[in-house]
């Protein structure tokens, strides 16, 4: 700890409330003069009993108690003590697709769900900051860069399909989304990881690529679905299309593996297994940390404070014998 020169006091203009310490104090000395005459007036002395000869100090007491709560608001504080602070440079912001395509239940529940299960795990794990993106036709930030990982995840468990209200599925759209949320940090480590189906009716995907290339931001892509298909459940039946025939939905791989591979991120296929996600939570092991310290002022403002508690507490028992 270093000790530093002397008191100084955070909110040092707080102090000129002490100079209504002495008007409270004549207050209190004229209310317990006052006192006094009223009790003598109404009651003999015999019949008053013994008052408390102390008594008399209480103003004083309940006036130096005030003037010490008062330094003690002023926040006072001498030295500082030296701690150090860990920045960790990673960034991962997750871009969960909520298209009406993601509620097909063609890997034991619905896509979403098992996209959902997957991103809370990956925000769980995150070191560095988390965001949340989703979309449809059209991108939405639901939570931006963060450390509270832990609300992200509660977010993440929210979300519907189909809740943006923009049918369609645009992914370059959802990762230009994303990359705003960084650009005003550009020094900061930062991984994109898009979960869908892999279904994109969007035409920015290769200008999505690009960017990121030019940014250096790592694209890992997860693919939820089957290749082989399945039909989109709906409170009326199977989703139909505007010609009244079933909708039938593919997980496809070909944009996604485009994504990754533009970016030096990988791709990940229904990572189910208890060590599928490994490709991305490895990743948390070679964080870069920078290491600086800052100097803390040593609050004193409890030594103040105590005292008046004291004062306070000792002008309550000379209260004691009050007529």
């Amino acid at each position: 700890m270093d000790e530093g020169a002397g008191m100084s006091f955070r909110a040092i203009l707080l102090l000129w409330l002490l100079a209504a310490i002495p008007f409270a104090l004549a207050f209190l000395v004229s209310r317990e003069r006052l006192r006094t005459r009223i009790a003598r007036r109404f009651a003999a002395e015999r019949l008053r009993g013994n008052t408390n000869p102390a008594r008399s100090l209480r103003p004083w007491l309940l006036g130096a108690a005030l003037a010490l709560a008062i330094v003690a608001l002023a926040g006072p504080y001498a030295g500082y003590e030296i701690v150090p602070v860990i920045a960790r440079e990673a960034n991962r912001v997750l871009v969960i697709d909520v298209s009406n395509s993601m509620a097909a239940e063609d890997v034991g529940t619905s896509r979403l769900s098992a996209a959902k299960a997957i991103a809370m795990r990956l925000a769980d794990a995150q070191e560095g900051r988390v965001a949340l993106v989703v979309f449809e036709a059209t991108p939405e930030v639901v939570s931006p860069l963060t450390s509270d990982t832990a609300s992200v995840a509660s977010l993440v468990d929210t979300i519907l399909p189909g809740e943006i209200g923009e049918p369609g599925s645009d992914v370059g759209s959802a990762i230009l989304a994303a990359l705003r949320l960084i650009e005003h940090d550009p020094e900061q480590k930062v991984d994109l990881v898009v979960l869908s189906d892999g279904e994109d009716q969007g035409t920015r995907v290769t200008e999505a690529v690009q960017r990121a290339r030019a940014k250096g931001v790592q694209i890992s892509t997860i693919v939820v679905g089957s290749p082989t298909g399945s039909t989109i459940p709906s409170p009326r039946g199977p989703l139909r299309d505007d010609s009244g025939e079933v909708v039938t939905t593919y997980a496809r791989t070909d944009v996604m593996s485009e994504i990754a591979r533009g970016t030096g991120g990988v791709m990940l296929e229904n990572p189910f297994g208890a060590d599928a996600l490994d490709p991305l939570l490895g990743k948390q092991g070679t964080l870069s940390k920078n290491t600086s310290e800052m100097r803390v002022p040593v609050d004193r403002y409890q030594w103040p404070l105590g005292l008046a508690m004291l004062l306070f507490l000792a002008g309550s028992v000379l209260n004691r014998g009050a007529e």
